[in-house]
């Protein structure tokens, strides 16, 4: 073993974790086979930065999806974008910038601000903080959310309006995927990984979301979703469609 521990939010409904940025740096390290012990945790708040995923490595903590990836591919010489070329790096990091930094936080609206899933949140996202606390952070993390949301813009929007604004970006990864096995060649990259993580998160999760028909609108997404799922996640049987 490496000693290399990756701690991530708990996992639900046959996915690894709820979060997609834990759920992503997890596929990333099936993808490279990196040896390492997977750590579940109740909450956030233990990580450097107090988001989820981070990893402890020789007495190093760091945090964040993309810059532990960046770390862990020099530390292992590993690289599971060795495939691509200058060109299709740049619309990596594109693709990587629609998927965390806007369809991300269509996904947390739903999750967070759409009260039919607010029972199934609290019971879920939530449901390793034992019951009492749970109870008083609950309401308190819905509003921090709802803040992050408006700060961001998303949740300056209306349902309809983020709906469509989802529903474009759900598209344009369509588009660039096109008739292709992968996102970039006959082999899965990082960018792979990245829309997995997101894509799961919405079609194999009970939450309400206007995005559900919008992935499932698009049969090449839909067969690469399960693509992805066969090659990396073989043991995953989705409990919700």
């Amino acid at each position: 073993m490496t000693g290399l521990r990756a701690y991530h939010l708990p996992g639900r409904w046959g996915l690894v974790s709820v979060s997609p940025f834990c759920l992503k740096l997890d596929a990333f390290l099936r993808m490279t086979g990196i040896e390492h012990d997977s750590v579940t945790a109740a909450t956030p708040f233990g990580g450097p930065k107090k988001k989820a995923p981070w990893i402890i490595y020789k007495g190093r903590t760091l945090g964040d999806s993309a810059l532990i990836i960046v770390f862990l591919t020099g530390e292992f010489a590993t690289d599971v974008d060795a495939h691509l070329s200058a060109k299709q790096r740049g619309i990596a990091v594109a693709i990587q910038r629609l998927v965390e930094e806007n369809l991300y936080w269509a996904m947390v609206y739903d999750r967070w601000c759409r009260d039919e899933n607010w029972p199934i949140l609290k019971a879920s996202v939530l449901g390793d903080i034992p019951a009492l606390p749970r109870a008083i952070l609950a309401p308190l993390a819905r509003r921090g959310v709802k803040k992050q949301l408006a700060g961001h813009g998303m949740g300056l929007h209306s349902d309809e309006n983020i709906a469509a604004i989802s529903s474009k970006d759900i598209a344009a990864l369509g588009r660039i995927l096109g008739d292709g096995p992968w996102f970039f060649g006959d082999a899965p990259s990082l960018a792979d990984a990245t829309v997995y993580s997101l894509l799961a998160n919405i079609v194999y999760v009970p939450f309400a979301s206007p995005m559900k028909a919008a992935i499932a609108s698009d049969p090449s997404l839909t067969e690469w979703l399960e693509r992805f799922r066969g090659a990396v996640y073989p043991q995953f049987t989705p409990e919700t469609a």
